[in-house]
């Protein structure tokens, strides 16, 4: 395909026709939409799929309304987005940030690269965690420190973050992390089923609503579908942007089967019982191990996607390109910069206490926010709301309302496990 961009000039999301204005850029690394869709797979489904079944447990079956209705709202401020990509219709915004910056001014763009860097490179982070654990109880026989698998699992996420350039070469990898979490959701619905006659699980019941929890409940779910940190430069790397739309939908419906097929057999067969990941009440054989396995070779291709969103943004900032500093240069100006990424990451996943509640912190914010508060504020003060139906006005307000009840009660849990966690370390 020729080097070119799409120009969207029809702005509104309800529009039957897009008119679209063939403009020149630079567009060098084009990938197909298979790989934008697997990329997409990849970071969201994740591993707050095996978190599900809790949730259910945590809010009753009310829950599968809830993710069915978060689906909705994440495909939705997904477009919207990108159309605040194209919303001057000469030339298409570089990031999130440029869009807050274009909004809103340098708050917007401060806001923006807080909450997108805290997740883009907090999660990379607990990956490499959850990684060196698994894998420390994984291979018992050998005398290795969950610190030392940490850092190798850091070394084995630098090889692809250093070698692939942009999200196209990494959507490779993103493929067969996409099928790890396939397997991962098989090994958890098998479990789920040979547990159906367990006599530990005969008594468990399950509740329709419990009007308690369902604050918790709506935050821990709404942000399962949280993939907009990686959106525009998956949507970069694509042959053909002008699909994005199908492209988003299809990768989030994906996701949205998966966590059904999960919550629902482990709620049924564990109930009030259920935990947190779910391979904690699956059956101890060689397929929870295998789902183990499964996990860590997951959050280990995963892991790049997010950091080569965070390193495209970091080499614009600091102009690392090839046309500014020649073909070698720009090569070993990003080898170093990626390098330093990972060891930075490497070494806040060694020595930092209570990283996974701070970042629990940051995440509920930063997700809720960047998902479904920001895409809708965005896209009214660049492109407006006078357009809109006044149904799609209250769709909106709902979206918003929901984003921000789940950032603040997501934010009250976290504050609350950190104060727990500091209390329990000074009484030692």
């Amino acid at each position: 395909m020729e080097k070119s961009d799409k120009i969207y000039e029809a702005t509104s999301i309800h529009s039957d026709k897009e008119s679209i204005v063939d403009l020149l850029a630079d567009r060098p690394e084009q990938g197909s939409s298979f790989l934008a869709y697997a990329n997409v797979v990849c970071v969201v489904a994740g591993t707050g799929t095996l978190g599900l079944p809790y949730a259910l447990k945590m809010g009753g079956w009310i829950g599968v309304g809830i993710l069915l209705l978060s689906l909705i709202m994440s495909v939705y401020t997904a477009i919207l987005l990108m159309r605040c990509l194209y919303y001057n219709g000469k030339y298409r915004l570089s990031s999130y940030q440029e869009i807050g910056r274009h909004a809103f001014g340098r708050v917007g763009l401060v806001a923006v690269w807080f909450f997108h860097t805290s997740i883009v490179l907090g999660a990379p982070i607990m990956y490499l965690i959850l990684a060196g654990t698994e894998m420390k109880s994984l291979i018992t026989g050998a005398d290795i420190s969950t610190t030392v698998w940490i850092w190798i699992c850091a070394a084995v996420v630098a090889v692809p973050f250093v070698l692939m350039k942009t999200l196209k070469e990494v959507a490779v990898m993103s493929v067969f992390g996409a099928l790890a979490t396939v397997i991962l959701v098989i090994v958890a619905v098998r479990g789920s089923i040979v547990d159906m006659n367990n006599p530990a699980y005969a008594n468990v019941h399950h509740d329709n609503v419990i009007w308690a929890n369902l604050p918790t409940t709506v935050a821990s779910i709404s942000i399962c579908f949280g993939g907009n940190v990686v959106y525009i430069h998956v949507e970069e790397a694509m042959r053909h942007p002008k699909s994005w739309n199908r492209v988003v939908a299809a990768a989030l419906g994906t996701c949205c089967v998966l966590y059904l097929a999960t919550a629902i057999p482990g709620y049924i067969t564990y109930g009030n019982l259920a935990e947190s990941p779910i391979l904690s009440n699956l059956p101890k054989d060689a397929f929870t191990k295998v789902g183990t396995v499964v996990i860590i070779i997951h959050v280990i291709l995963a892991a790049p996607i997010l950091l080569t969103s965070f390193a495209l943004e970091f080499e614009r900032l600091t102009d690392v390109t090839v046309a500014r500093r020649g073909k070698i240069m720009e090569r070993v100006y990003r080898t170093l910069i990626r390098l330093a990424v990972v060891g930075i990451c490497g070494g806040i996943a060694c020595t930092v206490p209570y990283f996974d509640n701070f970042l629990s912190l940051l995440g509920a914010l930063g997700n809720c926010t960047l998902i479904f508060i920001l895409p809708i504020l965005c896209y009214f003060k660049l492109i407006g709301w006078r357009q809109m139906k006044w149904y799609e006005l209250i769709w909106c307000a709902i979206i918003v309302i929901i984003g921000a009840v789940s950032a603040v009660i997501g934010s009250v849990d976290a504050i609350k496990a950190l104060k727990v966690s500091f209390e329990t370390d000074h009484n030692k």
